[in-house]
């Protein structure tokens, strides 16, 4: 059990209560997200503390699901009630684990959807394949009607701003409205407007959201990236593998450049194959579990280490 809370007296001879803070950035990845619920576990097992969360996409989910009641066992059991559900058969995720071969991406999806000529009309007419009644239903299911402000835990997720072009980190109003952004995952779900911003999933523009728990103050963060690794590519068919193909290379060199900015990195590795699967809900859950036994006393060593550095910059 680490110690993280120390006395420090200042040159006036006054004590002062210093606290150093551990941030978890909880990354994108849809079904293979269910890892971060492991991770969750996993920490509070080797007594880790988790003084900030960040999240993108279902990492955000997951992250507001636990600010707001920081009890795993009540996660798990909420998100298997939600799998059983009327407003998970609605969500479309069964639709997307049913075409004819494993992804390299969302934009990998849509080009099968338009190969097979299943929304050729809509690309054209609507912005999203679900609508926004039918997402609501599902955040409505899994996160409290709370604001930031009333979470336990500080906390922020990461969304994309089509306008500005730039990474959002939203931290304050109402969960539902921030957590709808974070998800909003392009051509799948429209964008969401949040005063004059229109945003999308934060997985184009920080897809495990470090820099946003370092914003939030935290002194050490630990990063759970759960992304699928680069799968083998074959000849093109068409175009739009080639514009999936490299979607899908520019996001995995963008997320490898952000995690250096993490202090600890976990990469459970969770073995679903397809991002719409959650038959693997309990499966991914071990694996984020594992991760952190594999890993605890190397991210132990570093949080201290981290604590002495910043101990010793309170004397500098």
């Amino acid at each position: 059990m680490l110690c993280l809370r120390f006395d420090k007296p200042t040159t006036k001879g006054v004590i002062i209560l210093k606290q150093f803070k551990v941030g978890l950035a909880l990354g994108g990845g849809a079904a293979r997200a269910f890892s971060h619920i492991g991770v969750l576990d996993g920490l509070k097992k080797h007594g880790i503390p988790i003084d900030i969360v960040t999240g993108t996409s279902m990492g955000a989910i997951i992250g507001a699901m636990y600010v707001t009641q920081p009890d795993v066992a009540a996660i798990k059991a909420r998100f298997k009630a939600y799998i059983d559900s009327d407003e998970f058969d609605e969500s479309g995720f069964n639709f997307f684990k049913e075409l004819d071969s494993h992804d390299d991406g969302f934009l990998a999806e849509m080009g099968r959807l338009a190969r097979r000529g299943v929304f050729n009309a809509l690309m054209v007419t609507k912005t999203a394949l679900v609508n926004e009644k039918t997402a609501a239903s599902s955040y409505a299911y899994l996160i409290d009607d709370l604001s930031f402000e009333q979470t336990r835990v500080p906390f922020a997720a990461v969304a994309l701003d089509l306008k500005s072009g730039g990474p959002v980190v939203l931290k304050q109003g109402r969960l539902r409205d921030s957590i709808a952004a974070s998800c909003a995952m392009p051509g799948i779900l429209n964008p969401v407007k949040l005063a004059d911003r229109l945003l999308v999933d934060g997985g184009w523009a920080e897809t495990v959201p470090v820099r946003a728990a370092h914003e939030l103050g935290a002194d050490f963060v630990i990063a759970v990236d759960v992304g699928d690794s680069l799968r083998s590519f074959d000849e093109p068919r068409n175009a739009l593998d080639v514009i999936a193909r490299a979607d899908a290379l520019a996001r995995i060199a963008l997320n490898k450049e952000q995690l250096k900015a993490a202090d600890a990195i976990l990469s459970p590795q969770n073995a679903v194959t397809h991002w719409a699967d959650f038959s693997t809900f309990e499966q991914a859950i071990e694996r984020g579990e594992e991760e952190v036994d594999r890993q605890i006393v190397a991210v132990q060593r570093a949080i201290k280490k981290a604590h002495w550095q910043k101990w010793f910059s309170w004397g500098g």
